[in-house]
């Protein structure tokens, strides 16, 4: 099945650093009636610790819903709190399955954030009760343990493509 991109960065995001208020690093907008029956939407994200403070940890999260609020939303998805280090990654990948116009599936897989090749995917999954008539977000958050200049994390890449 073919796929059109709706959206992919062309460069790192913007860091979310210096803070303990969870903030998104990719947000995707699906506007009004876009999350249609039928449609399968796959996204995915890659993220990096650009810098470490000593012993601080970072929580990722994937947030859906309907508030342009991002704590206001589900978290589908949340690592587990990392003592991470300067160049550390996370991959996630999910997909959004609209099967009426009330209701939709998103699975996600996704690492903490850690050393290349040190943490395993895991999964998670949340039926989603959604509206046509209502915009959605779709983010990628980050959290850290202490606000620290030289705690800062942003997405590498981030894309969502629709199965057409």
């Amino acid at each position: 099945m073919p796929h059109r991109i709706t959206q992919i960065a062309t460069g790192q995001g913007t860091e979310h650093e210096n803070t303990t208020t969870e903030g998104s690093i990719a947000r995707k907008i699906f506007v009004a009636n876009e999350l249609s029956p039928g449609k399968v939407y796959h996204f995915g994200a890659t993220v990096e610790v650009v810098d470490n403070n000593s012993t601080d940890t970072l929580t990722l999260a994937v947030r859906f819903g309907s508030s342009s609020t991002v704590t206001s939303n589900t978290a589908v998805a949340t690592s587990a709190a990392v003592d991470v280090a300067d160049a550390d990654q996370a991959v996630i990948s999910g997909w959004i399955e609209v099967h009426s116009t009330t209701r939709a599936v998103i699975a996600i897989m996704m690492s903490e954030a850690d050393a290349i090749g040190t943490i395993a995917m895991k999964s998670h999954k949340a039926v989603l009760t959604i509206a046509a008539d209502t915009a959605y977000y779709l983010d990628v958050t980050a959290d850290w343990s202490v606000a620290h200049a030289d705690n800062e994390v942003a997405a590498d890449s981030f894309f969502v493509s629709e199965s057409v």
